[in-house]
């Protein structure tokens, strides 16, 4: 479960990137005064692929914080399995 909400949390954030990249490489395109369809294609395409590989970058790093994050909490469950280690709740009542 923890993994699933992971990877729509890490889809999430890639598509958020994806679509302020390209925003605002039209911005820049469009801001020219002068901007004609045969500059403003490659640089929209130019900065879509920028982000596209930023994105790609940033969902790497995530995903292997996340996977070092649940390895560690695995570890830790796993060690008090391993060693038989319970804890014991004791009612009081009044």
């Amino acid at each position: 479960m923890k993994a699933r909400n992971i990877e729509n949390g890490l889809a999430l954030v890639g598509a958020i990137v994806v679509l302020i990249g390209v925003s605002f490489a039209a911005d820049n395109a469009l801001a020219e005064e002068n901007a004609n369809i045969t500059s403003t294609a490659p640089a929209i395409h130019g900065a879509a692929e920028n982000t596209l590989n930023s994105a790609e970058k940033a969902n790497a790093e995530t995903a292997a914080a996340a996977a070092a994050s649940l390895a560690l909490e695995s570890w830790i469950e796993l060690d008090i399995q391993l060693e038989d280690r319970t804890s014991t709740l004791i009612a009081r009542g009044k």
